[in-house]
Formats: C-alpha cells, structure tokens, sequence
C-alpha cells in the first residue's frame, strides 16, 4: 500500500492505492483502486470542481425526518 498524506488548514488527507480481488470464473484478479480518506464534507465545501464526481450522503441526510 503506498501512501501520501496532504494537509490542508488543520485537516489531514490521506491519499493510496488499495488493491481488491475479483472473482472471475475460478481465478482472482487484482484490481487497484484510488483512494482518499479524510473529512469528505469538508473537501467537498473546500473544492467542490475537485471532488465533484464524489456522491456523498451526510448521516443527517439519511436519518427518517420527526414526526410531529
């Protein structure tokens, strides 16, 4: 796993490759993914042109609204 970390104001970004196996007939094949760890609500305030491929729910997003 390679790694790089990147700051920005007091947050901290972490930026690697993660290797996944699939399954194809009866053999796994590596397949390496980007990826990026950090404060995503944050990132996406700070630069949405970046990050706009990001699909991000916020738990407050996904919590049932009160009944009254």
């Amino acid at each position: 796993m390679n790694k790089m970390g990147v700051t920005y104001g007091n947050k901290v970004v972490k930026i690697f490759t993660r290797t996944k196996h699939q399954k194809i007939n009866n053999t796994y094949n590596p397949k390496i993914y980007g990826v990026i760890e950090g404060p995503i609500h944050q990132m996406l305030k700070a630069y949405p042109k970046e990050f706009q491929f990001v699909r991000h729910e916020s738990k407050r997003s996904l919590r049932p609204s009160k009944k009254k």
